[in-house]
């Protein structure tokens, strides 16, 4: 049985606000007992949970690990096509929730008949939800063999976390108990703090909302859920929030500066700001606002922040993502892997106690698109349908990570991390090779530029899409901006700016006058194209794919300045 189980019986009863604890408890351990009979197979059931009320979703989500089930992370925002591509994928054994039925009858029959719903208790297991054939076949005992008489592979319990990225494809990334309690402990460790208490806006079923629930959960601390559209409205605010953490994204910042929220935020502990690039004016408004904002680089695979800036350091000017938390290991290399120095602007690569064992793939010939999470080695490991891929140092005599190249130091691991001080050999430690572009300082501070694959290039000239976008964000013309990269027969690619204005009367020459002297002329867009809105995802990442698409319908109608 997980630790998870005893951390919450053994929690008081003030742990949750505004919800009753017994409550949770008392749904924990039904749940508990129904998914631990489940769990007696000699498979691991998947277990995908579709539960809006975030309560239950997290009672649901510590029950499923304590009983040593795979647990997929649902979002029930997803639309039919969007579940038909996770059970697909998934093939599950149970979908429990609130949304199960709706499920069943839009998308899991079709799923190759597999899904049906389970009306009767079948030995002790009560109303579970949709359960598939395999499952209650002979009551709760999973057949260890395929239906064509091979073995059915053993697996070991995963935690499954959704990630869209910025294509829109939905995609599991595979962590266990023990990748997301290293991220809890890197976090307090850095921040000093434990118990580490918790405002959370965030969707339980992002990692950024569920490492809030589980970093209260494990060091004693309090957890706030409150949706983020009634904290807009004003609720919560009789909470004191001095000792709390709260997490936004860019976006939900924007919007609570707007909203007059400002001396609420300035009270917190931390305002953790990550999911999105921040531009400059937002993090500028926030200093002066004296918000502590704690700007942070993470990922769904490094089960959130391997990186942040402390508020002492934002508020005294600090724009950068800030330093390497003490649970990882963070480089910057070139595409071919060497070391780069100080102010080089290479890929981010990042070792991690944090790091996920890979992405989850159904183990069907078709599925091969996103299985990796670098692009140079896959590791498959020896359960069934789960891939893992890490890029590991090869070889005793490659660059050790502390060595120095000219006496300027190469990277700047934290040194109080396990990572850079343990005596593994080179080959033992995997490494994940982002898409992200960044760059440290002589301090050690982490300035993300732009994503390697954004990166556009135009008349020869390299242009990160962050840099325009920030510019056009502090003209404070446009709402929201995303600017790509379209071919071009003259320039290769055009930068092309997707965005939303404040006004009906923001032209494009209002635009482009005032970004004159803010931006070098091949930096500056040669296509505007206003939308409504941009398609972001509840975590404030821009689905490119779709910008890509808007503009291309666009662009038979416009005039881009073409000039050389």
């Amino acid at each position: 049985m997980n630790s998870i189980f005893i951390d919450i019986k053994q929690r008081n009863n003030d742990w949750l606000i505004g919800f009753d604890n017994n409550q949770f408890k008392e749904t924990n351990q039904k749940l508990f007992d129904q998914f631990s009979n489940l769990s007696l197979c000699k498979t691991v059931p998947k277990i995908i949970l579709a539960e809006s009320n975030p309560w239950r979703f997290l009672a649901a989500f510590s029950a499923a690990i304590a009983a040593d089930c795979s647990v997929f992370l649902g979002n029930p925002n997803w639309t039919q096509p969007e579940w038909q591509q996770v059970l697909a994928l998934v093939q599950p054994d149970l979908i429990w929730g609130d949304l199960s039925r709706v499920i069943r009858q839009e998308s899991f029959v079709q799923n190759k008949g597999q899904g049906i719903i389970k009306t009767e208790p079948t030995r002790d297991v009560t109303e579970l939800g949709v359960c598939s054939k395999r499952l209650i076949r002979d009551g709760t005992k999973v057949p260890t063999t395929n239906p064509d008489g091979t073995k059915v592979p053993t697996t070991n319990p995963g935690i499954m976390i959704p990630t869209g990225g910025s294509s829109g494809k939905i995609r599991f990334v595979m962590h266990s108990w023990d990748t997301l309690m290293a991220s809890v402990r890197g976090f307090h460790q850095y921040f000093d703090q434990k118990p580490v208490n918790s405002f959370c806006v965030l969707p339980v079923y992002h990692v950024s909302g569920l490492m809030q629930f589980l970093r209260s959960l494990t060091t004693g601390g309090q957890l706030v859920i409150l949706p983020f559209k009634e904290v807009v409205a004003g609720k919560g605010r009789e909470i004191d929030p001095r000792d709390f953490f709260i997490s936004l994204v860019p976006t939900q910042l924007q919007r609570l500066l707007r909203a007059n929220a400002a001396n609420w935020l300035s009270q917190f502990h931390t305002v953790l700001l990550g999911g999105a690039p921040a531009w400059e004016s937002l993090l500028t408004e926030a200093r002066q606002q004296g918000i502590r904002l704690a700007p942070t680089y993470g990922m769904t695979e490094t089960a959130s922040q391997v990186v942040t800036l402390k508020p002492d350091a934002f508020l005294a000017g600090n724009n950068s993502c800030g330093q390497v938390l003490p649970h990882a290991h963070v480089t910057i290399r070139s595409t071919t892997g060497e070391f780069f120095g100080t102010h080089q602007i290479g890929i981010v690569t990042i070792a991690a106690e944090s790091l996920a064992l890979g992405y989850y793939s159904s183990g069907d010939k078709e599925d091969k698109e996103g299985v990796e999470l670098t692009q140079n080695h896959v590791l498959e490991r020896s359960e069934r349908g789960i891939r893992a891929s890490f890029e590991e140092t090869t070889g005793a005599n490659q660059t050790s990570s502390l060595q120095t190249n000219n006496g300027t130091s190469l990277h700047f691991p934290n040194h109080q991390s396990p990572i850079s001080n343990s005596h593994a050999t080179p080959d033992k430690i995997p490494m994940l090779q982002s898409d992200d572009l960044g760059f440290f300082d002589e301090q050690g501070y982490l300035t993300i530029v732009g994503r390697h694959s954004h990166k556009i290039i135009s008349g020869g000239e390299n242009v990160f899409p962050a840099e325009v976008e920030a510019a056009i964000l502090a003209t404070q013309l446009v709402r929201d901006v995303c600017v790509i990269g379209i071919p071009h027969n003259y320039w290769g690619q055009a930068v092309t700016a997707v965005y939303v204005p404040c006004a009906s009367d923001v032209s494009v020459d209002i635009l482009k006058a005032a970004l004159v002297n803010q931006l070098s002329s091949f930096k500056q867009p040669k296509y505007w194209f206003p939308v409504e809105q941009l398609p972001r995802n509840e975590q404030g990442k821009v689905n490119y794919e779709s910008v890509k698409t808007t503009a291309l319908e666009f662009l038979p109608r416009a005039e881009p300045d073409s000039k050389p």
